[in-house]
């Protein structure tokens, strides 16, 4: 529906070349996982931005995060990602697909942004 390329990894975990509309692409993993704190399962979908070694202004991307509907900002494996998720009983195509879209614009941008380049 989107137009892009979809590659399930394992039981587990999909990876998606999600289109953007400036005719570039960016990946973005889902995974299902069991979140303990809430004894529920979650779908998670996130993008490298950059690597934390990056000049990143914290006080910059945290205020842009207000705009975004799903996206947050994360620290992970020595990146900064664009990160989304939602319970799993309650996720329907226009919700995933709304994630999948979101957070590959805001990964695309904000990769732009701090390191002048498409990396990832």
């Amino acid at each position: 529906e989107i137009g892009g390329q979809y590659t399930e990894y394992d039981e587990k975990k999909s990876v998606f070349i999600v289109p953007l509309s400036d005719g570039r692409n960016q990946t973005v993993i889902a995974e299902v996982f069991h979140h303990e704190q809430y004894d529920r399962e979650v779908v998670r979908v996130d993008s490298k931005i950059c690597n934390l070694f990056s000049p990143i202004k914290y006080s910059e991307i945290l205020n842009a995060s207000r705009n975004f509907i799903h996206t947050r900002f994360i620290a992970e494996e020595s990146f900064l990602k664009a990160e989304a998720s939602f319970f799993l009983d309650h996720l329907d195509e226009t919700i995933i697909k709304e994630m999948l879209l979101e957070v590959a614009q805001v990964a695309e941008d904000w990769e732009l942004k701090i390191t002048g380049k498409d990396i990832h």
